[in-house]
């Protein structure tokens, strides 16, 4: 059995496709790096603030 063969429609598609989640993986990733920068902050408000500049 082939790993992908039950994902075999999904795995076409998405061949085909123009679509890619790389920009919101790209995001999610600056995310995860300020998360673990900003270790300590007084609160999360802050940080929110900081993740808004981030993506803006």
């Amino acid at each position: 059995c082939i790993p992908y063969e039950k994902n075999l429609n999904g795995v076409i598609n998405a061949a085909k496709s123009s679509y890619s989640n790389g920009p919101i993986e790209g995001i999610n990733r600056k995310i995860k790096e300020l998360k673990r920068a900003c270790y300590g902050f007084s609160n999360q408000a802050n940080m929110f603030t900081r993740v808004y500049q981030l993506i803006a």
